[in-house]
């Protein structure tokens, strides 16, 4: 996003494997030492909608003025897409290598897939490809 409103922007790699997401240097900007996160300054935020929405904010750019019908809208497909788009992918990512192996369930994908596929024809709808 901080790209798309063009500003400067430092972007840090997090190796997971070293678990460099569990550091206290990293759990200070995301107490739940998961990306995407974010500093300006010496505020930290974290979550890809609220980040996406204080850049578009902060710029004036890509994210509808609030109080209006156009951001009711906006808010509506962001939290859409981190809820019945996203999940069902995480859900599948958490089950290939993101647990502890003893806490993946290999048999979930198939119901994430199928909980992604409707989602998809929802946002298609939305979208206006029917």
């Amino acid at each position: 996003m901080a790209e798309e409103v063009g500003i400067d922007y430092v972007a840090t790699n997090l190796d997971f494997s070293k678990r460099e997401h569990r550091s206290p240097e990293f759990l200070k900007i995301n107490p739940n030492g998961k990306a995407p996160a974010m500093t300006d300054g010496d505020f930290t935020l974290f979550e890809s909608g609220a980040i996406v929405t204080y850049l578009g904010d902060k710029t004036g750019k890509l994210v509808p003025e609030p109080k209006t019908n156009e951001r009711a809208t906006y808010n509506q497909w962001m939290l859409f897409v981190m809820s019945e788009l996203e999940q069902p992918l995480w859900t599948i990512g958490k089950s290939r290598f993101a647990l502890p192996e003893e806490y993946r369930v290999p048999e979930i994908e198939k119901t994430a897939i199928y909980e992604f596929s409707r989602a998809c024809q929802v946002f298609d709808v939305g979208l206006g490809i029917e």
